[in-house]
């Protein structure tokens, strides 16, 4: 057994080790790339793509990430005033290791661990696992992908590659004064408020313990999900179910998600989502509508809260429970309009549009506007600027959880993929 497959082995199956683990793996890398004398990736190629290896060759380990951090200013940030904080940027930073071993000219297996942090700190995106993002294992054959472990759903996923979202999940950027972090009942949305969808979604985000199965071809892909509870004599309890399939047609894309989440008791939290692209010349466009409807009763606690290491959810649950009224279903829906514009080979500009509202155990609504200009540096490095102004109301209240608000914040930053 190599000195890694040793190492991440005993991470994961001995809690108190997650240092140890970090120093081990961030030994064995070198040792394992030095043996399987593999060249470093294209100049071309994806910083987070797998290593290219053919069959044959030893096991390619690559180290990959996302430094990302900026400058934010948000008026009305609170009754108190205006705000100037360090932000998290556009996207969660984040350190990962990646495997694939080559089998055979058709089978590849492989290995995928991903932590989060905050570039602001260094502290860790959560104090739960070590590997709070992503933690699977599994195997490629031909066109068929299947995935074991820690993993995002499809509702995330194709978001954040910018199938279903204009902006591909940018801007997670819950205002600090809001009531959600204090426990209230208010989700907190964001200046994009897919994050907040997502990062409060009452068990949409991540699932543990979850078997995968994808493929594709240029014109159409599909996807299986199932998230096991693991709970004896109730097979159905605290378990997960999800599908995605898309279909690519000359300049067009659409895509339809449907995913579920059921709580110890079996009440549902459903999340659809159909999204449809055109792309023409400079210009991309994109429109989306979002449902998620919580049960009544929903009780998110058996689920795993946090980024916890029990249960199939790796999502924020506290605002869940208390949304889901014992008498009445929580129905949110987001519907989103963007586009964007490449008028120089390195300067993408994205305006996106994002409309709210919320029935059932908390109604309100809410309305936000983005505007993202970037500059790639190259392939690795960029930076940008950022404006959003957002109106919200009642239950979708940023600041109050009755009451109408609105919030103009401006953010600039930077960007480093490797």
């Amino acid at each position: 057994m190599s000195l890694l497959r040793r190492t991440v082995l005993a991470g994961l199956f001995d809690p108190g080790s997650k240092w140890r683990l970090l120093a081990a793996a961030a030994l064995a890398i070198p040792l394992l790339a030095q043996a399987s004398a593999a060249a470093p990736p294209d100049a071309g190629e994806s910083p987070t793509a797998p290593p290219a290896i053919s069959a044959g060759d030893a096991p390619a380990v690559q180290v990959y990430g996302i430094l990302d951090g900026g400058v934010r200013h948000i008026n009305e940030a609170s009754k108190a005033g205006a705000v100037t904080q360090f932000a998290s940027g556009l996207n969660t930073s984040r350190l990962g290791l990646r495997g694939v071993e080559a089998i055979d000219s058709d089978l590849r297996a492989n290995f995928r661990l991903e932590s989060g942090f905050n570039p602001g700190t260094g502290v860790q995106s959560n104090s739960g696992p070590l590997f709070d993002r992503t933690a699977t294992l599994g195997v490629d054959w031909r066109a068929w992908n299947l995935r074991l472990g820690r993993q995002e759903g499809f509702g995330y996923e194709l978001a954040a590659s910018g199938e279903t979202d204009p902006l591909s999940m940018a801007l997670n950027l819950p205002n600090p004064a809001s009531p959600a972090a204090a426990g209230s009942k208010a989700p907190v949305l964001g200046a994009n408020p897919l994050q907040g969808l997502y990062s409060y979604t009452y068990g949409q985000l991540r699932f543990n313990n979850a078997l995968r199965l994808s493929t594709g071809t240029e014109s159409w892909s599909a996807g299986l999900l199932y998230a096991m509870g693991g709970i004896a004599g109730s097979p159905s309890a605290n378990t997960a179910r999800a599908g995605h399939v898309g279909a690519h047609l000359g300049p067009a894309q659409g895509e339809v998600i449907y995913q579920q989440a059921l709580d110890a008791h079996g009440v549902h939290s459903d999340l659809g989502v159909i999204a449809l692209t055109w792309e023409v010349d400079a210009w991309k466009l994109q429109a989306g509508l979002h449902q998620l409807r919580i049960g009544a009763g929903f009780d998110a606690s058996g689920l795993g809260n946090g980024a916890s290491g029990t249960g199939i959810l790796g999502s924020s649950t506290t605002v869940a429970t208390a949304l889901a009224g014992p008498r009445q279903d929580f129905h949110l829906t987001i519907a989103d309009l963007g586009a964007t514009w490449l008028p120089a080979p390195r300067v993408p500009v994205t305006l996106a549009a994002y409309r709210t509202h919320s029935t059932g155990a908390g109604d309100g609504g809410s309305f936000a506007l983005v505007a993202l200009a970037k500059y790639q540096f190259s392939r690795l490095t960029a930076v940008y600027g950022e404006v959003d102004h957002s109106v919200s109301s009642g239950m979708l209240g940023a600041k109050t959880t009755t009451g109408g608000t609105s919030e103009l914040a401006y953010m600039t930053g930077i960007s480093v993929r490797f």
